[in-house]
């Protein structure tokens, strides 16, 4: 592949195209961070502060783990912002408190720095088949549809039914977000689901008035403050539950690291999986400490890179330089959190859509043999089934209990390694995989 890049992987940038290229990279990672502070907001009952103080912690840790992967991580040009994953079990484990969430956080941190130091993450990578990846991938947005379908119907605290009316304006702006996906070309193509959001956020404002006040009350600057003040505690359920979820993450984040390394540089990548993989740990601990979202590695690099032809991975230490500043100017965390929760909605059923299309085409990759249709089908199944199960019998449970059977991407998770490596394992006879 000639890539023929305007600035490769370690190629220093002019300060205007460092601030050109590292603008277009916060533009574009801002709607990941908008929809994932929204819903935990949302789970959470925050205040408009608290909502705030949230987004901001969320734009200050991206920024800052993207500048330090990028320098010296991974060093490879991937923004790091709020896994799905971990976000799922974030929203899962509420019931439980802030501090338990907390305290899940941590250890599933910690457990992905233990694996690295002791070198036993090649064997955990190991158990990572196409059709455990591809589960995970689909089962996270599977996950996520209880939510989702509050949000894109407009139930809250003062529409408990929702509303016929924002459900149709919901399901109209996930079709325009896909068609701008499909048509857009370059750049552009890129921002969709930014360019999206405005245009949603804009309607929805014609017949919803934003309460501007909010801006106007917010500070020009100020340090972000934890938006709890909450200690952690170690509850073994939400430990559980979070190291299963980071399981997901290193998963995920491997994932990101190969994608991107066919693109820029294959040689770097064995010492690069190890060092991402040790900053996601390191991450996950600090967010822990904070009472945020977890972060990742994002996979969306690869699109960008080949559209604008800059490779250069300084052009993402610049954009974590500028989340970081953006976390200090409350104004502009007030601002991003005017928009609407249908429109929120919207834009991250769009994105789940492809992350299920990616799920597929991993699953797919090499074929389907008589056995796959078993290990991919019935852990999505019941993984996804387990988040509509009625309220009242997750709530008759013991607790320990709940918070594994109230969770699909756990039980989805136990099940496809349960079937791939021990009850449906695959033998010596058994048939390849055929493309269908």
């Amino acid at each position: 592949m000639d890539k023929e890049y305007l600035f490769d992987i370690d190629d220093h940038l002019p300060p205007r195209s460092a601030l050109l290229y590292g603008l277009q990279w916060t533009v574009i990672v801002f709607p990941s961070l908008i929809i994932i502070s929204k819903l935990a907001s949302k789970t959470f009952h925050m205040t408009i502060s608290e909502e705030v103080a949230f987004l901001q912690l969320t734009l200050l840790v991206s920024g800052f783990f993207t500048s330090i992967q990028c320098m010296w991580g991974h060093r490879y040009p991937l923004v790091e912002g709020p896994s799905t994953a971990v976000l799922l079990t974030f929203l899962v484990l509420a019931p439980l408190g802030v501090g338990a969430i907390q305290g899940g956080t941590v250890i599933g941190g910690g457990l992905l720095i233990v694996l690295v130091l002791l070198g036993k993450l090649k064997r955990v990578i190991s158990y990572s088949t196409p059709n455990v990846v591809g589960v995970i991938l689909m089962l996270v947005a599977f996950s996520l549809l209880p939510y989702l379908i509050r949000s894109i119907s407009g139930v809250d605290d003062f529409h408990p039914n929702g509303s016929s009316m924002v459900l149709v304006f919901s399901l109209a702006v996930v079709i325009v977000m896909a068609a701008l996906s499909n048509w857009l070309k370059g750049y552009w193509k890129t921002i969709s689901l930014l360019i999206g959001i405005l245009v949603g956020t804009l309607v929805y404002s014609l017949f919803s008035v934003p309460d501007f006040q909010k801006i106007h009350s917010s500070a020009w600057l100020s340090f972000p403050c934890l938006w709890v003040p909450v200690k952690p505690n170690f509850s073994w359920p939400a430990m559980v539950s979070f190291a299963c979820s980071y399981v997901a993450v290193a998963v995920n984040s491997l994932g990101s690291l190969h994608g991107i390394a066919d693109i820029t540089d294959r040689k770097r990548l064995a010492g690069a999986v190890d060092r991402g993989i040790m900053i996601n740990g390191v991450s996950a601990i600090c967010c822990g400490l904070l009472g945020i979202v977890g972060t990742v590695s994002y996979s969306m690099s690869p699109g960008v890179i080949l559209a604008n032809r800059v490779a250069s991975r300084f052009a993402l230490v610049y954009c974590g330089l500028m989340l970081v500043l953006a976390a200090v100017v409350p104004k502009v965390a007030a601002l991003l959190a005017l928009v609407p929760a249908p429109v929120v909605g919207a834009a991250l059923c769009v994105a789940m859509g492809v992350q299920v299309g990616a799920g597929l085409a991993t699953v797919t990759r090499d074929g389907l043999a008589g056995r796959d249709y078993l290990v991919v089908g019935v852990p999505l199944l019941i993984g996804t089934m387990v988040g509509f199960l009625p309220e009242p019998l997750i709530a008759s449970m013991p607790s320990a209990l709940r918070v594994f059977i109230g969770n699909g991407l756990i039980v989805g998770i136990f099940l496809v390694l349960f079937l791939e490596h021990v009850i449906l394992r695959k033998t010596e006879n058994a048939p390849e995989r055929k493309n269908q």
